[in-house]
């Protein structure tokens, strides 16, 4: 794994307190320091992949399966069926882009931007919704399916190579994708320069203050170095924008767990079991959500200055 030695940090990158190790991750054959602020609560990979192995890893459509990295294709069709059986994005696209309509002020502007779109559920809702939409999408399949589902087609670029003109977005959407990035900071403040006043930047990711997170610490399945690379609570978010000129609106704790989990451990004559024990988890992780500590956050803020 190539780094880059100049970006290692000494303080914490979003409130400049004292750094500490949190924890040492190996994935495959290399070793990973997690570092963590005492004050903000941001833990994130210290030192930083470069940002050419990055650009390479995404841009050539790999994804994390059980610590080892793999090729994956899929079609619309197999994305759609696999929906249909667990309609967790779709409902996750609902909420979010609901959340943003009733935010949204900005009567004038409907430019919508969906960063990392990958396979367009949250651009077919904001387009449904009557935004103007402009996708990014670095995976080639991802690309192919989500132009499928949407008829419009992704640019493949990353976040730091858009242009586009001050004050002329009126909502980004980042769904899954701050926890990947490289410099947090720099996607934050292009966010709001992008902006108008007003203007709604909703993030979606995993929930670093999480009960399971606390319970599984580094064995968490969303602490995947190299994949993931920032490690964020609702407080360090918060943080970071509030830093940038942000207010935070709201604040969601969504969790859930896909049927198919249970199908995959519950075999042979345990299989008539995976509803009653679907419907028992759903209970648990809506109380669990309730409690604000849930697996992942969805956060809404709007630029204030």
């Amino acid at each position: 794994m190539p780094f880059d030695s100049m970006k290692k940090y000494d303080k914490c990158p979003v409130c400049s307190s004292t750094i500490k190790q949190w924890r040492l991750k190996k994935v495959g054959e290399d070793n990973y320091e997690i570092d963590k602020c005492p004050s903000c609560g941001y833990a994130f990979i210290n030192p930083r992949p470069s940002m050419s192995f990055l650009m390479d890893f995404y841009s050539n459509n790999e994804c994390r399966v059980d610590n080892a990295t793999v090729k994956e294709s899929k079609s619309l069709n197999s994305v759609l069926l696999r929906e249909q059986d667990d309609p967790n994005t779709t409902v996750d696209a609902r909420r979010m882009i609901d959340s943003i309509k009733k935010l949204h002020t900005s009567e004038h502007n409907n430019k919508f931007l969906d960063v990392g779109c990958g396979y367009g559920f949250f651009s077919k809702q904001a387009l449904d919704s009557g935004f103007d939409v402009i996708s990014l999408e670095l995976g080639g399949n991802e690309r192919e399916i989500s132009e499928e589902m949407t008829g419009l087609r992704p640019q493949a670029c990353s976040y730091e190579e858009f242009e586009c003109s001050p004050n002329s977005l009126s909502v980004i959407l980042m769904s899954q994708i701050l926890e990947h990035v490289f410099d947090v900071n720099q996607w934050i403040e292009k966010a709001h320069t992008s902006l108008v006043h007003d203007g709604i930047l909703a993030i979606a990711l995993p929930n670093y203050s999480s009960i399971f997170r606390k319970l599984l610490q580094e064995n968490d399945p969303f602490i995947c170095p190299p994949e993931h690379l920032n490690f964020f609570s609702p407080m360090s978010l918060t943080r970071l924008l509030e830093n940038h000129g942000f207010v935070v609106e709201k604040i969601q704790w969504v969790s859930n767990i896909p049927k198919r989990t249970f199908e995959k451990r519950l075999t042979g004559f345990l299989k008539p079991l995976v509803p009653a024990v679907s419907i028992a988890s759903s209970a648990s992780l809506k109380l669990v959500d309730a409690l604000h500590l849930g697996m992942m956050i969805n956060v809404y803020g709007r630029k204030a200055n």
